[in-house]
């Protein structure tokens, strides 16, 4: 059980680390709007 609790958290921690920093990339290359990049800090801060 605790392999398996281990695996989803390590899962759900790389989506977090992607999507953050995929967010804030958004952000400062694409011209997205201030907002992108606080979510992806929050996002990354998870």
């Amino acid at each position: 059980m605790n392999v398996i609790k281990s695996l989803l958290l390590f899962i759900l921690a790389g989506i977090f680390e992607i999507g953050g920093g995929y967010l804030i990339w958004q952000w400062l290359k694409e011209d997205k709007p201030y907002w992108y990049g606080l979510a992806g800090a929050v996002i990354l801060a998870l």
